[in-house]
Parts: structure tokens; sequence; C-alpha cells
């Protein structure tokens, strides 16, 4: 399996936010997607990676720190480190959020077309969060 390495075998995926990527993404490609996740404020502590229409696996962000090599979140003032100028051109994270049930759904890309729908019911597509 092409992305078995950031998926963590222990998690478990009842319930949990899923990130979207278009299908052939490239794994270094969908490691940055989910690092950029991690460094979010409100990153969830289980993830479904999500490829196309195929639901790949469960990955925690614990596993994703210790496999991509990152740092926990930390506070200002915690730690000076130099970082590159910039953002990314590549991938941004964006979130979901459904407006009945309050379920989360992450993706790599936004198009009004393919937006998240709710697992939890017929409740329908999710609104940005």
């Amino acid at each position: 399996m092409r992305y078995a390495v950031l998926l963590d075998p222990r998690a478990q995926g009842d319930g949990v936010p899923w990130l979207l990527v278009p299908a052939g993404t490239e794994l270094d490609d969908v490691a940055e997607a989910l690092g950029r996740l991690l460094g979010a404020a409100e990153c969830p502590e289980r993830l479904l990676l999500v490829v196309g229409d195929e639901r790949v696996g469960v990955t925690s962000s614990a596993y994703l720190r210790a496999v991509l090599g990152m740092q926990a979140v930390r506070g200002p003032g915690d730690e000076v480190r130099a970082a590159a100028p910039g953002e990314s051109t590549r991938f941004s994270v964006v979130a979901f959020r459904c407006a009945v049930c309050g379920s989360c759904a992450y993706t790599a890309f936004y198009d009004d077309r393919y937006r998240p729908v709710c697992r939890s019911g017929e409740h329908g597509p999710m609104e940005l969060r």
C-alpha cells in the first residue's frame, strides 16, 4: 500500500474526522498535508486518510509526529527556531464541520462541487469551519 507508512496500526477509526486528498496524490504531498494539519491549533488526535474514493486507513497525531519527525505544537516564547519564510504553495488543509452534528472532515483542496458529506445520517454537505 502506497500510504502505509503514514498509518498508525494501533489507531481506531470509529467516528474520527478525515482528510480527503485527490486520487493519485504523491506520498510526499500527503505527508505535507498531514504535517500542516498537525501544525493547526485544533489538531485531531486521530484521523481517517481518504484518497480519492478509497478509505486508506487511520493515523494518529502522536504516530505522525514520530514518522514525520515533527515536534509537538509549542506556545509563543517556548523556543526560538528559524523557519523558511512564506507558506507552501502546494497544499493547504481546509477544515469542514457538519452544521447538524458537529463531525469534522479535512481536505487538502477546496472545490465546492466536492465538499465532504457528513457520514452521520442525512445531514448533507459540510460547511467550512
